[in-house]
């Protein structure tokens, strides 16, 4: 017959207690990881959202933007400049300033392109190509090589993005 002594019966509790305390542990770490993937979750719906909103509420400056035409950049500045016309610079650079924060967070990887792309289309590349060469030459002028830097990442994910789904890059 097994006798059961005091230290037995200690040890018994003891590996009980470790086990259960185990296990508590491991629950709350999956539960801290289930609240976590919420709130990233809810931080990339707020994100999108607030993309999609701005979008939305500027169909005209977007028009407006591509429908630009110049020479050169000195073309440029003279006809879409602050000095000649604050109007239309505070419109594009609204519309390039949110492209480069959006492409910031696509880099960072706050949300990826693929949901970019499908809150708003993958108009990006379109901006890129027709406004690189003004961009290249602030960059140049200004000594800033990051100046909308994320504006060229967007675009460049964007046109990866398509490739992947058997799409042209834009």
């Amino acid at each position: 017959m097994v006798e059961f002594t005091y230290q037995m019966m200690l040890d018994t509790i003891q590996t009980l207690s470790l086990v259960i305390g185990i296990s508590y542990y491991i629950m709350v770490l999956r539960n801290q990881q289930k609240s976590q993937r919420h709130a990233e979750g809810m931080r990339k719906i707020q994100l999108l959202d607030g993309i999609r909103e701005f979008t939305s509420n500027t169909n005209n400056e977007w028009n407006q933007m591509m429908n630009m035409e110049w020479k050169d950049y000195e073309d440029f500045e003279n006809k879409y400049g602050w000095e000649n016309n604050p109007d239309s610079y505070n419109s594009w650079t609204t519309m390039w300033r949110n492209l480069n924060y959006y492409g910031l967070l696509v880099e960072d990887g706050l949300i990826d392109v693929g949901s970019y792309n499908r809150t708003i289309s993958d108009q990006s590349p379109l901006v890129w190509n027709k406004f690189k060469d003004i961009i290249y030459e602030m960059r140049r002028r200004y000594d800033n090589p990051e100046q909308y830097i994320g504006m060229e990442i967007l675009a460049k994910e964007t046109n990866k993005y398509r490739v992947s789904r058997g799409l042209k890059p834009r």
